[in-house]
């Protein structure tokens, strides 16, 4: 397996494509146990069968694993290289779903017709390979795998340790690297590691200014949900209550897209928040306006803990619940004066709380009982493994919210899993101080050597195992979030104690691919099996000096 060889490092990408491992499914299994059979190919483990691992993740309903590889170098200090296994699903592809996992077939196959324009002038260029995974992100595990392999030929000379990490369900839960995050410790202090980086490879594209784009941190991400609690009344008496939907809407209004709550730094910005999901809580007809209504939102972070998060959000909600109250108040006397009788009254006034408020709140009123209630509820519900994370923390909020002894109209906000940390590297500890020098270095190496320049991102805006790195607010979501997640616990959480301890500088460089998650994915084979190869191998070596 040589890395001068593109061919192999193609041989491999294709072998793990083949095989189909679609987020949240057991079809990972497979693939985890492909990925080892590669692995044991190699002459090093070979020699050295315990330095790799299946590990199962714990507790986990499908039996899935992650797959570890350790080469032993020189010294204690490590570099972890990190990819994921699982892809998104293939129903996209339509009538070429069959080849989908096949990715020189797809690639002969697809019609250039039905493609957009800059699509269709890829396929023909005979410079990309389409197919699913091949970017995002098995290309990614091929080129850590071949790295690994041509290191491992002469380990004596390695100045380091190299762990090799692949996870699955990144695409989902992250659920792989929640699980490897305690591994990392636990072998941290069993091999007396001192990890220096973890180097990703997820795929990134090209500027238009010709420069490559690498990342030093990872975007961050809470998903808050809005209650909105109305005042239920007939259709034919509008103004004896407070329609849930409306409260939603003037939350809706402020929210979405709304880019001053764009989370800035280093000169970089996330995108602002978006609806991701609403509904009220009506099930069948009738002519009552909705008792509730659920909605959460995709909100990006930066650098905003989720106190300061949290606060923000209940700031806009109760200036958003004195605007629908104002609303019904006009439109009570505009009603009032078409019809010459005393406009209704609207008696209410803002009520904003978050989830933790309520519960305090009813447990007050009614003490050890509903504490031991609201318990065997959450117990009754998480066994239920087919309902959704979110439809499961909407059931515990409005379960809560029934024992609240305020029965006025209100906004109870809370947080639904998932939760990812933001990584930022400020440059403060002596191992960011490094991992920026090698990024420089690497620049540099990639302007002289390889004929382009380096992008160097502050951070990694698509969602991602990198943000279980570290924990860089740990005291404000210990103080805030926690306490405002009702599945806490439960069927979700995240080693907190753990992830403050990894606390590991993050890189990523892969290789240069399109279209994630779209049937048009597809890798530029000469960029990926020539130059990503020496970007990775660079960053790791220099990394280990």
């Amino acid at each position: 397996m040589s890395w001068n060889n593109p061919e192999k490092i193609e041989e491999i990408l294709l072998r793990m494509v083949s095989f189909t491992s679609t987020s949240g499914t057991a079809e990972e299994k497979g693939m985890a146990k492909e990925i080892y059979e590669i692995l044991k190919e190699i002459t090093y483990f070979q020699d050295n069968p315990e330095f790799i691992q299946l590990n199962p993740i714990p507790d986990d309903a499908l039996g899935r694993y992650f797959v570890t590889a350790y080469l032993q170098g020189k010294s204690d200090k490590t570099v972890v290289l990190l990819n994921h296994h699982d892809i998104v699903g293939l129903s996209d592809y339509g009538a070429y779903k069959e080849l989908a996992l096949d990715p020189i077939s797809l690639t002969k196959a697809i019609n250039p017709s039905i493609l957009p324009p800059n699509v269709r002038s890829d396929l023909q260029s005979g410079e990309w390979l389409f197919g699913r995974g091949v970017m995002d992100m098995k290309c990614g595990g091929a080129l850590q795998i071949c790295l690994l392999e041509e290191l491992a030929q002469k380990p004596e000379e390695l100045e380091g340790n190299i762990l090799f990490l692949s996870v699955p369900d990144e695409e989902n839960n992250s659920a792989g690297m929640l699980g490897a995050v305690p591994y990392l410790n636990e072998l941290k202090e069993k091999q007396s590691l001192d990890y220096q980086a973890v180097i990703d490879s997820e795929p990134a594209p090209f500027n238009s200014d010709g420069t490559f784009n690498v990342y030093i941190g990872a975007i961050g991400k809470v998903l808050p949900m809005f209650y909105c609690v109305g005042k239920e009344t007939h259709a034919s008496d509008p103004f004896g209550g407070i329609n849930a939907n409306l409260l939603f809407s003037e939350v809706q209004r402020r929210l979405e897209s709304n880019a001053e709550l764009a989370d800035m730094a280093d000169g970089e910005s996330s995108m602002p928040p978006t609806n991701l999901k609403t509904k009220d809580t009506k099930e069948l007809y009738n002519v009552s306006t909705p008792q509730a209504n659920v909605s959460y939102y995709n909100v990006f972070t930066l650098t905003r803990s989720p106190k300061e998060v949290l606060q923000k959000l209940v700031s806009i909600s109760e200036d958003a619940f004195a605007s629908a109250l104002d609303k019904m108040k006009r439109e009570a006397e505009k009603y009032a004066a078409f019809t010459n009788q005393e406009a209704p009254t609207v008696p209410w006034e803002p009520k904003v709380y978050t989830f933790a408020e309520i519960y305090e709140m009813a447990l007050q009123e009614h003490g050890e009982k509903f504490r031991l209630h609201i318990n065997d509820y959450i117990n009754t519900w998480k066994v239920h493994t087919t309902i959704d994370e979110r439809e499961f923390s909407l059931k515990v909020v409005s379960e809560v919210h029934r024992f609240c002894p305020d029965k006025d109209p209100m906004i109870v906000i809370s947080f639904a899993p998932p939760y990812y940390p933001h990584i930022r590297n400020s440059g403060e500890t002596e191992k960011e101080k490094k991992l920026l020098g090698m990024v420089q270095e690497l620049d540099d190496y990639a302007d002289s050597e390889l004929g382009f320049r380096l992008h160097i991102n502050r951070f990694h805006k698509g969602i991602s195992d990198m943000s279980y790195c570290g924990l860089q607010d740990a005291d404000d979501v210990i103080e805030m979030l926690k306490p405002n997640m009702p599945t806490w616990g439960q069927r979700y959480s995240l080693p907190l104690d753990d992830l403050a301890k990894l606390n590991i500088p993050i890189f990523n460089v892969g290789p240069f691919g399109k279209d994630a998650h779209k049937f048009t994915e597809r890798l530029n084979v000469d960029f990926s099996y020539h130059h990503a190869p020496k970007l990775l191998k660079k960053a790791v070596l220099t990394m280990l000096k």
